[in-house]
């Protein structure tokens, strides 16, 4: 229960539920997912720290960029959250914007030069 609790107190965080709802859309990088929220790569890094850590995304490197994709979350009932909001905030305006903005990057090494290069 305690876990679950947990992850209910992180994902009530509005940057980390617009990145949850975004990776549900696709795959990103932690400096398209910064350009998207309008905050720094060192903050989405941290967001993404926190999610990582209850399994609800996984980390691919690719070079010096870091792809970030939902994972399946060991917590059954943490699984089951998340198949949640997969049907809440579909409609949502912010959610709307987010993934809008999201498919218009269309050079992913360009949002990452100009965000600082690296990514961790």
């Amino acid at each position: 229960m305690r876990e679950f609790a947990e992850a209910m107190k992180i994902l009530g965080e509005p940057n980390r539920l617009r990145i949850v709802k975004m990776l549900q859309e696709r795959p990103a990088y932690v400096c398209e997912i910064a350009q998207v929220l309008g905050i720094s790569m060192a903050t989405v890094s941290t967001h993404l720290s926190v999610l990582k850590r209850f399994h609800i995304v996984e980390d691919k490197r690719e070079g010096v960029k870091i792809l970030y994709s939902l994972s399946s979350p060991q917590n059954r009932d943490i699984e089951k959250l998340l198949d949640f909001l997969k049907e809440i905030g579909e409609n949502w305006e912010v959610t709307r914007e987010d993934r809008k903005h999201l498919h218009s990057i269309e050079d992913v090494d360009e949002v990452c030069s100009k965000q600082g290069n690296t990514e961790a």
